[in-house]
């Protein structure tokens, strides 16, 4: 089934806020609490100076049963976490917990496209400010919360326009796939068509006058069939399923991504070409105008197939990071849209991971988990977890040697990339992995050999894992492998060597605390 790969690898290349003060340093209107947007630093770098080493942790998980695909954040000073579901009306879609577990609030159940926070919430990751409101969208509404719950303001996305894609019926669906913060602290977002929108943080105004990227509108996806089973049981609404789909996979939509943003100001957005089955890296300016602000383009410069990764900017911000569904990792000048450097690998569109040194770190697909590129577009190395496959996966004579497959996006710690990975077997003929246990696991820096596993998860990650100062790590439970595969789970189980049995889905969060020493 490559369809299962690149379902992992088109979920992980959404949502990726990237924005930048100078120096790289966060802007200071993000919560200083650790972990403040889907990839943690404005850079959208996913990099933190957290050592992590073996220890002993205390696990607490919520939200059983309710797929998390974006990354949960934290409050200001770093003792709440905010995370989106994406469950059917008479449910709520945005939970607050303490950092060791109770339930504090959560959004009201939503009932209808203009009463509370639908379940496009699943693609939106909530942002925090430095005050410790939470922003974030749903499918046709951009919401803003008080540390409290309390609404602080609700406003209304941009209507679908004539030959727009009506995804779920009569319930409109133009959302922020993830908002970010601008600069000097407004609120920006791109919606699924492409409209831009800056925001004032305090009412939810609408600062710019309208602009829409001018990709042109992507064809339906129809290469890789949506699984049956997929998110399915519960673990998501139903009537979304088909809009995630063709949003994962780049069909319908100009835009799954969301803006990255540098310190001087300029917006950089991945989204559809001027041609068809191409993706374009825009830089976008916002300057004044008569009444406002007004979106220019500094340049557009075209990538390859699909509409591409999320953005993520180098430490010094002269570089843009992107790839492509054909594997190939840009290096874009971010002043000129100039390519720098191209190098071909197996990562397919995904946000990359960059450390303080300048070291770009990607997923892959159907390939070691994940590849390291210096700043100068050189493959330095790919994982190795020869060392690390559990004793207790034999090999098999039907599926051959137990494998380590990545199954979410990297982190960049101090002394380690963190990965989420699940130890399995190949399937033959249908080419996915049976998994049988799911970790996040640590790469060297150096040589991306795999030295130990950090945290065992209860499902398969397929998101983002987060790392808080003290060393606490939170994790999404995504379940789009095992969700996928699921009806093969009783057959699966009678094949598998010595009465190993194949993961089920679980749904939810797992934070893990570091007992001290």
């Amino acid at each position: 089934m490559k369809t299962i790969s690149l379902l992992l690898l088109g979920i992980l290349s959404l949502a990726a806020p990237a924005l930048a003060g100078a120096g790289g340093k966060p802007a200071t209107v993000y919560s200083p609490g650790g972990w403040p947007t889907l990839h943690q630093d404005p850079g959208n770098r996913r990099s933190v100076d957290t050592d992590i080493r073996p220890r002993e942790y205390r696990y607490w998980q919520a939200l059983a049963g309710a797929t998390v695909l974006t990354a949960p954040v934290t409050s200001p000073d770093g003792q709440q976490i905010y995370v989106t579901t994406g469950l059917p009306a008479g449910n709520s879609n945005l939970h607050a917990f303490s950092i060791t577990g109770t339930a504090l609030w959560q959004a009201e159940p939503w009932r209808s496209p203009r009463e509370g926070v639908d379940a496009c919430a699943i693609l939106s990751s909530p942002i925090v400010d430095d005050q410790g409101d939470i922003y974030l969208s749903d499918c046709n509404q951009v919401f803003a919360f008080r540390p409290s719950g309390a609404v602080k303001w609700v406003v209304d996305l941009p209507p679908l326009q004539h030959g727009d894609w009506v995804a779920a019926g009569d319930h409109a669906v133009n959302a922020f796939t993830t908002a970010a913060f601008t600069a000097d602290g407004k609120l920006v977002g791109v919606t699924n068509f492409g409209d831009v929108l800056v925001m004032d943080r305090e009412t939810g105004r609408t600062l710019n006058s309208p602009y829409r990227l001018p990709g042109v509108l992507p064809p339906y996806a129809t290469a890789e069939p949506m699984p049956d089973s997929v998110f399915g049981n519960g673990l998501m609404d139903p009537a979304f399923r088909e809009w995630s789909w063709q949003l994962i996979f780049g069909g319908s939509m100009r835009s799954a991504n969301t803006p990255a943003v540098a310190a001087s100001g300029r917006l950089y957005i991945v989204g559809s070409g001027a041609e068809e089955g191409l993706g374009a890296l825009y830089a976008l300016d916002v300057v004044p105008a008569a009444g406002g602000l007004r979106v220019e383009e500094a340049f557009v410069t075209s990538i390859g197939l699909g509409s591409g990764s999320s953005p993520a900017l180098s430490p010094d911000e002269s570089r843009v990071y992107v790839s492509d569904e054909e594997g190939w990792f840009y290096s874009i000048d971010a002043n000129t849209g100039a390519i720098a450097w191209k190098v071909k690998t197996k990562a397919a569109a995904g946000a990359a991971a960059v450390g303080r040194d300048g070291m770009i770190y990607a997923l892959q697909a159907r390939a070691p988990a994940v590849v390291a590129i210096d700043p100068q577009g050189t493959v330095l190395w790919q994982s190795d977890f020869s060392d690390l496959i559990p004793p207790e996966l034999p090999s098999s004579l039907l599926f051959g040697e137990p494998v380590a497959a990545g199954n979410g996006n990297p982190t960049v710690a101090a002394n380690a990339v963190l990965v989420p990975v699940v130890y399995g077997y190949t399937v033959p003929v249908l080419g996915f992995t049976a998994p049988v246990r799911s970790v996040v696991a640590a790469l060297d820096l150096q040589t991306g050999r795999a030295v130990h596993d950090v945290v065992t998860l209860p499902g398969d990650s397929s998101g983002i894992t987060a790392v808080l100062p003290d060393g606490t790590i939170v994790s999404s439970i995504g379940d789009a492998l095992t969700s996928a595969i699921n009806p093969l789970q009783p057959v699966m189980n009678l094949l598998l060597p010595d009465e190993l049995e194949m993961m089920g889905s679980t749904g939810g969060i797992q934070v893990a605390i570091p007992v001290r020493d």
